[in-house]
């Protein structure tokens, strides 16, 4: 177990707490029983692409057994994005891979679109349920605010600079850009910060954004589950409907925030 920790799991480059102190602990069992069977990382990155779209579908529902059957696909989803990755590290380590970007863009890919189109389908079960068309909007809004548009934007854009001119690579503004696009490296300073103060901030941020926000999406759904709708100043609503209410501001202001950020970043680039 311990030889199959090391090789396909990524240790000190962990990212994420959640990731690092829960999924991992789970996810190489999975992993382990893949290679048995042969199956490579592209395989299971299209199975957690299944699950995620599956979650969608019976999100709109708000029969509990439905609910149920999406929370369990949203969980498999998440499992399956670790296990792709360990997999990959795998088949690399062995010789049975060769690197490739093909299958992290794939991996990317289904990133971007998983969790926003899950908010997106929760404001339409509110709204099939109360009828309430704002429910909808607060979906939509929701899934426009966490999808980081201003960054896959701020991407397209320098991206095009530099292939416009290969040498404005080299400028300390185009560098610091592509510092600030590429998080992954930003994220293990602040695991490996001794700073206590860093990790909550850290925290509280994956809590709200990836990857606790399919956390929150599967605690708000079960919840219903359980208790399902009630009144709150004559107005009937549930969990979900009040989860979409904190948290759609939230993603719109942080959006709002980055588009700021980018566009004073962007005055420095010639």
């Amino acid at each position: 177990m311990q030889r199959y920790r090391e090789l396909c799991q990524k240790n000190q480059e962990e990212n994420y707490f959640f990731d690092k102190y829960f999924f991992r602990k789970i996810s190489i069992y999975f992993t382990i029983l893949f290679i048995r069977l042969n199956i490579r990382a592209n395989h299971a990155t299209f199975l957690s692409l299944l699950a995620a779209l599956g979650s969608c579908y019976f999100l709109m529902s708000n029969s509990p057994i439905n609910m149920a059957i999406a929370v369990l696909l949203i969980f498999f989803y998440h499992l399956l994005d670790h296990v792709d990755g360990e997999l990959a590290r795998y088949y690399l380590a062995v010789g049975l891979q060769q690197p490739s970007i093909q299958g992290k863009y794939f991996d990317v890919l289904i990133h971007k679109y998983s969790t926003n189109l899950m908010l997106f389908f929760i404001g339409i079960s509110v709204y099939r349920l109360f009828g309430y068309e704002f429910a909808v909007i607060l979906g939509f809004a929701a899934c426009i605010g966490i999808s980081a548009f201003p960054n896959l934007m701020a991407s397209q854009v320098i991206v095009q600079r530099i292939a416009k001119d290969n040498n404005s690579v080299f400028e300390e503004s185009v560098q610091e850009i592509l510092y600030l696009l590429e998080k992954r490296r930003e994220q293990i300073n602040k695991m490996q910060q001794a700073k206590a103060a860093v990790k909550v901030r850290k925290l509280i941020t994956e809590m709200l954004f990836f990857p606790g926000a399919l956390f929150l999406i599967m605690m708000v759904v079960t919840a219903d589950i359980f208790h399902g709708g009630f009144l709150l100043f004559s107005y009937e609503v549930n969990v979900r409907l009040l989860f979409l209410l904190f948290i759609t501001p939230i993603y719109l202001a942080n959006a709002l925030r980055q588009s700021r950020k980018w566009i004073r970043k962007f005055e420095k680039v010639d």
